[in-house]
This record gives structure tokens, C-alpha cells and sequence, in this order.
């Protein structure tokens, strides 16, 4: 590069004609033809000139071209004279120091750790003598603050070699900063600081300029790009208030003063900053004011305004706790946590008397917090608590409040789990057994509630480490199975669930023992609440194969049986195995049971029957069949490659060969002929969970051989049921099938049978349903021609016979289904398909209904719909104001679904798009309460009403005009026969009687 060309280029960038100079100069310098050295020299007129925009133009295009280097082009030397250069810059102009404060957060970003020795104290030193920093506009403040940031983190130990002076110049620095984008970086600055410096004299400044935010205010605006909220101010703000002991006289008088006042959001604010700075202030600052904050704390406590402002009260007394408690090997004798402890005993004990324990639980709340606080204050609280409530449960014979106290011993023996390592379960272990008298005698009570309180307890103590005796274990859990075995209360039992599952953690031998007695009780009076257990107890490698041994023989057993109650046997079974397959994930011993040994099972015994002369109509309902189907589908995908190929070629060999080597039976199993009896067809069913759900590295290999029966199955078979779900298993393998020319010729030839068959005239249901999930297959996976089969399916949408159903189409396309076509089952879905079938479909939808008859533009809208449930809100709220018309004429059609959906729609425009709403009301509140009287359906007038109330939250200028229209038309519905429509109805006309009055929306 000539000398001449560049420096013209640097001319023309200081005189405002080209901006080329940057570009022109960082490739110069990254390729040697231009030396700092050259450049600076070049512009050294300029840098002197009496104006101080050139001056400024040229700082800026140093700045500029620095950022354009990599880090390696300048040597340490070149790093430090452009540092010391920069920094002498800001001594210019106040117009130049902007950019100057860019080109030194350039230097030090790109260098970081290796910037010269010397330059972050010149840097630091500069902008605290020559920079106001609070008079720079937000952006370069925000360069500042990111300056500060960068050089705390590189090159802290430079700075703390100028211990006060950088300590003073940065309180300076942050002092009266407003934007919360600075804030969070000032707050993270000031944190590095608190931290790692002494602050000496400025212990008070630092807090002043730091707390002068607290508690934080802030309510982000609409569509605030920095996406910067009032939570993370106030973690950043917390974790400078927490940073250091020396705040703690400062700060905790702050803290009592926010919670004393009558704002909620300051009181929490100030427990949960007390809760993460107790144990930093450390017990001496703390016992200072134990006193008023015990009182403050105590308060929320015992008259809880809301619920969060109560677990923080909790979790601020137990950071009390901690801080007041010994450090551990310290002698612990009268140490203050135990004066503290003492004091609150003392207080709360005078409520273990009262009558009606009216403040029983707060108390006891009080003292669980302290407990919590450490091992030392956990055996001091549950050593003299237990006792008392042991006392008290004697005293008390109500159920009522025999249940409150179970409830908080319980809590109080589980403390100790927080210090597994210490003394605490040492001291519970001591006094567990009148504790576990208690339980025990307590689940043999009448009252139901008593009993479920207990039971869950001894579920509870079940899980506490090292506590209980191997007899006591096995005691309490036997405790727990005899509720299972013998209660007739559905309370008590669903009560079990949740400690047997943790039984089975801690004492799984148990299993072994319990499962037998419960198959016994398995029958159509006890089965439905038996089966949950049998599940529960299942899942280990010592049991699990007997027990679905036993499951399918009973299974079989009650399908033969002739009685009424046998089909919902059944489905209790079938669910059981569904509940075993879901608890025996991360059990690889269980799972490898289940794929070799149950679900071929499954397919032996549902052949069987198929072929039997004696074939149960259970057995192959549609209802069993789905649910055996999910359990399949469960184990199916947890199986490798090779375990999964196993179970592969035992079900082709039983459902593609002429075969009756796994029956008993005469006849042939041939469930994928269409000749079939429909007692084999629908155990098409059966094989989907197994075809779709293979991995995605496995091919399979008679992929042509099913694509062939299945596409005959689902066209010509009389069965209905069975051609639908040989419709899914069809899609399931397209899906996944290698996209090859076997795949196109198929694919041709069936476009071709769709277009000849469906046409405008066709009733041809099966081929329409077929063409549907083909459909779903394509576009799911993004199948280049995909298109093609959406173009067909759309085309039938101005259909008189099948358009209804080609619209319901789209929505089967777009949905997710949990039997077939799922991540779950490893199919292959493009990342957002549903968006991208909007997007390619919307603008045919819109012109089609324009130009449709009047008696298939439903048909439209319903597609429309359908298509606008699927989209994310975010999307859906961008495109709605264009459909707003389309969605108008949605609520006149007379179809529930599509009323439903489009009202769906509304109220996400009430809340996301509101702007664009009240441009519309006159057309939409009329409409809506016509819908507020809609017969046929009572979920559309409760959706209408939901709507109704949510209009209330726009401007109150736009909606006041319609107020007496609304409250004069509502006062019918609160009338209406069915109840959740006359609560909806209440909610929506009150709200419009308030509106614009006094309490009501302004």
C-alpha cells in the first residue's frame, strides 16, 4: 500500500467525507504496510489543531481502529503508549473524553491479563482525576463502568496496590448513578471491591452509595430490549449490602426499618438481604438487634400477610440461627444461640397450651427456623421440642389436633436430615422410639385424616439417615402396608403412595414379601386401589419378572371372565404395567426384563386370543389395547440398538409371517391382512409402539414389506378403528424411512392415488385419513415434498363432503400425539415445523375463504384455527392483528371447537396486543355476549365470559361506553343452569360494575 492512498483516506475520515479510513488502516496495520509508529506521526497535526471536533474526529478513528486489531497485532510497548496516549486525551475536551473511554475499554478488553504493568493504575488514576463521570451520558458511563469491571478481574492486584485512592475514586465514579443497565455493572464492581479491598475510611461512603438504592424499585418497560428486571437489581444490590461484616452496624437498622413499614415488596426485600447477610454480619452484630428483629420476623410469622413474606421470615431467622451459632471445636456452652434459643422456647411454649392451639403452628414454625440454622441449634430445638409435643399429643385426644401435632413433630425430627453429617440425627436417633409410638398408634385411628397425618410421617422418618434401627425400618413399614392391605379409606391409601415409593428407596427386601398379598387382594372390588402398590413394589430386578408374570395371568384370567366389571379390570392391569414401565426407568435391570421377557408376553397372549375360538372382546378393545400400547411405547424407548433389534424381529416374525409358532391356535395370525378378522387387525395397535420408536441409528429392514400392508390396511380394511390406527403405525415408519428411490416411487404413486381419488365430489374417508397422516409424516420430518401432500389436503377444503374433514386434517398435522410421532419416540421432527407450515399456508387459507362458498368457509377458519393453537405466543401475537377480521367471522360459525379456539386467541390479544384490540371492541363485545347465552355448549359461554372479564384490562376510555350494555346482558347469565357458568358470569359483571368507580379499574 503507497503512502499517499492511506493518509488521503484518514483525510477525508477527519474532514466528514468517508468513514473508509478504519477499514483502510486496520488492514494496514494487521499487514505490516502500516506502523503505529506511521500513524501516528501522520495524524500529528491534527492532534495539535485548535479545533477540538478534528481533535475528537481523530481520537474517534484510533478508537475505531483498535477495535478493528486482533489482540496480538500491537507489542506490549504499543499497548502502553496508546494507553498513556488515551489517557492523556482525557485531559482534552471534555467532547473528546467519549472517545478516548472507547479506545481504552478496547485496549483493555482485548488484552485483559496481559495488559503492560502500570496501565491500569495510569488508566484508573486518570479517570478519577479527569473524568465526571455522572456528567458522561448513559453509554459512556457504561463504558466506565465496563472498564472498572475488566480491570477487577485481570488485574485486581494492581489496583490493590492503590488500596484507598482507587476505593474513593470508584465510590466517586458510581455515586448518583440512575440507569439500571450501569447499576448492575457498578453493583458487580462494587461487590469485587467490598471483597478484596480494605476500605478503611470509606466503609461508610461504600455503603452509602450503595444502599441509597435499597429497597429496589424498578418496573422495566414494555419491551425492554435489555431484558434487565427488578430481581436482578436486586441480586446485584444484595450482594453488595452482603459482601462485607463491616456493613452489618450500617445496614441491619436499614433492614428493621423497611420491615416495619407497609410496603410488602420492601419487607420481603429486607428478610431475604437479612437472610443471605446474617451469618456474614456474624453474632455480634446480630445479638445486637436480636431483640427488634426477633419482633419483626415473629410478626410475619404469626400473622402472615402472604405466604412468601412468611417462608421469608422463616428463612431470615434461620440465618440468624446460623450466625449466632458456635463456630464448630468452639466450646458451645451458653453460647448466644442458645440464650436466643432459650428466648424463643420460652415465648412459644405459653401456645403449647392453649386449648384450641390456635398459634400452635406458628410457633412451632419459629422453632423449626431456629433449628434449621445449624447442627448445634437443631440438637438444642428438637431436644427440647420433641419431648413437649410427645406430652402434647397425649393430652389432646381430638383428631384435629392430634393431626397438627404429628405434623410438626414429624417436621421436627426430619431437621436433622440438614446435618447428616453432625450430631443432630444422633440426638433424634435417641428419641425416635416414643416418637414412632406416636405414628404408629396414631394409623390404627378411626379418623381418616389422623391417619393419612400419620402414615405420611412414618414415610418421612422412613428417609432419615442413620436414625432408624433395622427393626424399627421394618416395623414402620409394615405399619404403612397394613393401611394398604386392610384401609377402606381412599384417603388413607392414596396417603401410602408417597411412603412406600420411599420404602422402596430404603428397604427394598420388602418387596418380596408385600407383592403377594397384594396380587391376592387384586379384584374388581380392591383392584383399582391394589394396582398403584403392585406397581410401586415392582420395580426391582428380585421381583419384577414374577410379578408381571402374575399380572398377565391375571390379566388373562379376568378378560375371560363374564362379568361387567371385566373390562375395567383390566384397564386397572394394563394401567399397573404402564405405572411399572414409567417407576422402572434408570433401572437397567428392570428394563432388560421387561423388553425380553413381559412385552413379548404382551404380543404372545394378545395373538393367542386373537386366534382363539374363545377370543375375549376385552382383550382387544380399543381401551386396553391403547393402554398396553403405552407400556410397550415406554419400554420400547429406553432399549439400545441391539435389544431394540431383537424385540424388532420377534414381532415381525409374529405379525409378517403366516406363522402359528407362538399360539396354540389353528387359525393363522395375520393381523396386517386386510381379510383378517378385525380381533386381529386392531392388534395394529401393538405394533406401532415397537415399529415407531426405534432408534434413530437402527434401519429397518422389512421397511417396504409393512409400508406395502400397512398403506392396504388403512385404505381397505372394514374396521375402522383398525384403520386409523394403521393410518398412525403408517406415518410412524414414513417418518423415519431412508430417503432413497424406494422412498420416492412410493411417494409418487400415492400423491397420484390422492389426487385421482380425492377429489371435490369423493366421500372416500379412509384414503382422506391416510392422505392426513402420510401428510403429518412429511411435514414433520421436512420432507422436500411435503408440500406437495399439503397442497392436496388444502385443496379439499372447499370439498362439500370432505372438507370439514380435511380442515380437522390440518389440525392432525400440527398436533403432537402421544402414541405416535413424538420426541419421546425419537421421530424426526425439523425444529419449528408448525411455524413454518403457517407461514408457507396462511396467505392460501386467507384468499381461500375469501373466495369460498358460503357453505365451506368454516372450513377455512377451522384450518386457520387450528394452525393458530399451534404457534408459540410470541409469534401468534405478531400475527393476529392481520387474521383479526378472519378471527371475527370465526365466532359467528356455529362449530364449539372453533368459537373455543378463536376466543383462546382473544385473550391472548387482551393481555400481548392490546393496541391493536381497542380498535375493534364494537365488534367483538357485541358477539361475545351473544355467546354468553350459547346452548349447545357451555364451555363457549364460560370461554365468552373469561373473554368479557379480560376486556376489563383495556383503557378504560375505550370500554366505558359498552359498561351498561354489558352489566344489562350478563344479569341473565347469572341465571344460567349450570354453576361454573353463573361463577364465571359473577366474576366478568362485577368486574364491569366496578369499572370506572372507586376499587374498580380507572
Amino acid at each position: 500500500m503507497s503512502a499517499p492512498m492511506w493518509k488521503s483516506e484518514v483525510e477525508k475520515y477527519i474532514k466528514l467525507l468517508e468513514n473508509s479510513a478504519v477499514e483502510v488502516l486496520s488492514n494496514g496495520l494487521q499487514g505490516k504496510s502500516v506502523s503505529l509508529l506511521e500513524l501516528v506521526e501522520s495524524i500529528g497535526e491534527h492532534l495539535t489543531s485548535e479545533d477540538h471536533e478534528i481533535r475528537g474526529r481523530v481520537i474517534k478513528l484510533l478508537s475505531e481502529v483498535l477495535g478493528k486489531l486482533p489482540i496480538t497485532v500491537l507489542s506490549p510497548m504499543e499497548v502502553k503508549t496508546m494507553v498513556t496516549y488515551l489517557c492523556e486525551r482525557l485531559q482534552d475536551h471534555h467532547s473528546i473524553q467519549p472517545q478516548a473511554l472507547k479506545g481504552i475499554l478496547t485496549l483493555v478488553t482485548g488484552n485483559g491479563s496481559n495488559l503492560p504493568e502500570g496501565c491500569a493504575d495510569m488508566i484508573c488514576r486518570s479517570i478519577f482525576k479527569e473524568v465526571q463521570v455522572q456528567t458522561l451520558s448513559q453509554t459512556d458511563r457504561c463504558a466506565v463502568y465496563n472498564i472498572y469491571s475488566t480491570l477487577l478481574s485481570h488485574k485486581l492486584p494492581e489496583l490493590q496496590k492503590m488500596g484507598n485512592d482507587f476505593v474513593f475514586g470508584f465510590i466517586q465514579s458510581m455515586d448518583t448513578e440512575k440507569d439500571p443497565r450501569n447499576l448492575l455493572l457498578a453493583f458487580h464492581c462494587a461487590r469485587t471491591i467490598i471483597l478484596n479491598f480494605s476500605l478503611g475510611p470509606f466503609v461508610e461512603e461504600m455503603f452509602e452509595v450503595t444502599s441509597c438504592y435499597f429497597p429496589i424499585d424498578f418496573t422495566p418497560p414494555p419491551n425492554d430490549e435489555f431484558r434487565i428486571t427488578r430481581e436482578d437489581l436486586i441480586s446485584g444490590l444484595r450482594g453488595c449490602l452482603s459482601a462485607s461484616p463491616e456493613f452489618g452496624p450500617l445496614c441491619v437498622p436499614l433492614l428493621l426499618d423497611k420491615m416495619q413499614s407497609d410496603v410488602q415488596s420492601a419487607i420481603l426485600d429486607s428478610l431475604l438481604t437479612l437472610a443471605e447477610s446474617a451469618v456474614v454480619y456474624g453474632s455480634k452484630c446480630i445479638k445486637e438487634f436480636q431483640a427488634p428483629l426477633y419482633r419483626c420476623i415473629k410478626q410475619e410469622i404469626f400473622s402472615p400477610r402472604t405466604p412468601e413474606l412468611a417462608s421469608a421470615a422463616e428463612t431470615a431467622l434461620t440465618a440468624m440461627s446460623a450466625a449466632l451459632s458456635p463456630q464448630p471445636g468452639l466450646s458451645t456452652e451458653d453460647s448466644d444461640v442458645d440464650v436466643f434459643i432459650k428466648e424463643v422456647m420460652q415465648d412459644s411454649k405459653r401456645h403449647f397450651l392453649d386449648e384450641d392451639l390456635r398459634l400452635f403452628v406458628p410457633s412451632c414454625r419459629l422453632l423449626l427456623a431456629l433449628a434449621l440454622g445449624s447442627d448445634h441449634a437443631c440438637c438444642a430445638v428438637v431436644g427440647q421440642t420433641v419431648p413437649l409435643l410427645e406430652d402434647l399429643y397425649n393430652k389432646f385426644t381430638g383428631a384435629t389436633q392430634r393431626k397438627q401435632i404429628i405434623e410438626m413433630l414429624v417436621k421436627f425430627l426430619c431437621s436433622c436430615k440438614t446435618f447428616a453429617g453432625g450430631k443432630a440425627p444422633k440426638v433424634v436417633s435417641e428419641m425416635i422410639s416414643s416418637s414412632l409410638k406416636i405414628l404408629m398408634s396414631s394409623t390404627s385411628q378411626s379418623n381418616g385424616t389422623l391417619t393419612s397425618a400419620a402414615v405420611q410421617g412414618l414415610g418421612q422418618v422412613l428417609t432419615l439417615p442413620g436414625v432408624l434401627t433395622s427393626e424399627d425400618m421394618k416395623t414402620s413399614c409394615w405399619c404403612i402396608l397394613e393401611q394398604v392391605l386392610n384401609s377402606e379409606d381412599k384417603l388413607v391409601r392414596s396417603s401410602c403412595v408417597e411412603p412406600c415409593k420411599e420404602m422402596m428407596k430404603v428397604y427394598p427386601e420388602i418387596s418380596t414379601e408385600i407383592l403377594p398379598k397384594l396380587i391376592e387382594k387384586i379384584n374388581p372390588e380392591e383392584g383399582e386401589a391394589i394396582l398403584p402398590f403392585v406397581a410401586i413394589f415392582s420395580v426391582h430386578k428380585s421381583v419384577i419378572s414374577k410379578t408381571t408374570e402374575q399380572l398377565l395371568s391375571k390379566l388373562q384370567q379376568e378378560s375371560q371372565a363374564m362379568s361387567e366389571s371385566a373390562l375395567q379390570t383390566c384397564l386397572w392391569i394394563t394401567s399397573c404395567l404402564v405405572d411399572i414401565s414409567v417407576y422402572a426407568r434408570g433401572n437397567s435391570d428392570c428394563v432388560s426384563v421387561l423388553s425380553l421377557e413381559t412385552v413379548p408376553a404382551v404380543y404372545r397372549i394378545c395373538a393367542s386370543n386373537a386366534v382363539s375360538d374363545n377370543y375375549s372382546d376385552v382383550l382387544s378393545s380399543p381401551q386396553v389395547l391403547q393402554t398396553l400400547s403405552v407400556f410397550i411405547k415406554n419400554v420400547t424407548t429406553l432399549l439400545d440398538s441391539g435389544t431394540y433389534a431383537r424385540l424388532y424381529t420377534l414381532v415381525t416374525k409374529l405379525y409378517c409371517e403366516d406363522s402359528n409358532s407362538d399360539t396354540t391356535q389353528q387359525k393363522s395370525f395375520r393381523p396386517l391382512q386386510v381379510d383378517s378378522p378385525s380381533v386381529q387387525t386392531c392388534l395394529v395397535t401393538l405394533l406401532t409402539p415397537t415399529l415407531c420408536s426405534s432408534p434413530k441409528q437402527f434401519t429397518m429392514p422389512d421397511i417396504q414389506k409393512y409400508r406395502e400392508l400397512l398403506t392396504d390396511l388403512s385404505l381397505r380394511s372394514s374396521h375402522d378403528y383398525t384403520r386409523s390406527e394403521a393410518a398412525k403405525c403408517l406415518a410412524g415408519i414414513l417418518n423415519k424411512a431412508p430417503d432413497d428411490e424406494e422412498m420416492a416411487v412410493y411417494l409418487q404413486q400415492r400423491r397420484d392415488f390422492y389426487v385421482h381419488t380425492l377429489t371435490s365430489t369423493s366421500t372416500d374417508t379412509s384414503c382422506l385419513q391416510q392422505c392426513v397422516w402420510v401428510t403429518k409424516a412429511l411435514v414433520m420430518r421436512g420432507h422436500k415434498e411435503a408440500n406437495k401432500f399439503v397442497n392436496i389436503l388444502l385443496g379439499l377444503l372447499d370439498s362439500e363432503f370432505l372438507g370439514d374433514r380435511a380442515a380437522e386434517g390440518v389440525g392432525v398435522v400440527l398436533t403432537v400425539y402421544e402414541d405416535v410421532l413424538n420426541p419421546s419416540m425419537h421421530a424426526n421432527i425439523r425444529m419449528l415445523y408448525k411455524q413454518r407450515f403457517f407461514t408457507e399456508n396462511s396467505s392460501r387459507l386467507t384468499e381461500g375463504f375469501q373466495n369460498a362458498s358460503a357453505g365451506t368457509k368454516k372450513n377455512y377458519l377451522i384450518a386457520l384455527s387450528h394452525c393458530l393453537q399451534s404457534l408459540p405466543k410470541s409469534v401468534l401475537v405478531r400475527e393476529l392483528p392481520q387474521l383479526f377480521p378472519l378471527l371475527v367471522q370465526s365466532l359467528l360459525c356455529d362449530n364449539v371447537q372453533l368459537q373455543q379456539s378463536t376466543m383462546d386467541a382473544l385473550c391472548t390479544m387482551i393481555t400481548d396486543a392490546p393496541d391493536f384490540l381497542v380498535k375493534h371492541v364494537d365488534s367483538v363485545i357485541p358477539q361475545l355476549l351473544k355467546l354468553t347465552t350459547y346452548k349447545p355448549a357451555m364451555r363457549v359461554r364460560t370461554s365468552a365470559l373469561r373473554c368479557l372479564l379480560e376486556l376489563v384490562s383495556l383503557p378504560a376510555p375505550v370500554i366505558l361506553p359498552y359498561k351498561p350494555q354489558v352489566v344489562r346482558s350478563l344479569e341473565g347469565v347469572l341465571d344460567d343452569k349450570k354453576r361454573l357458568v353463573r361463577l364465571e358470569a359473577v366474576k366478568a359483571r362485577n368486574e364491569w360494575c366496578l369499572l370506572g368507580e372507586p376499587g374498580g379499574k380507572k
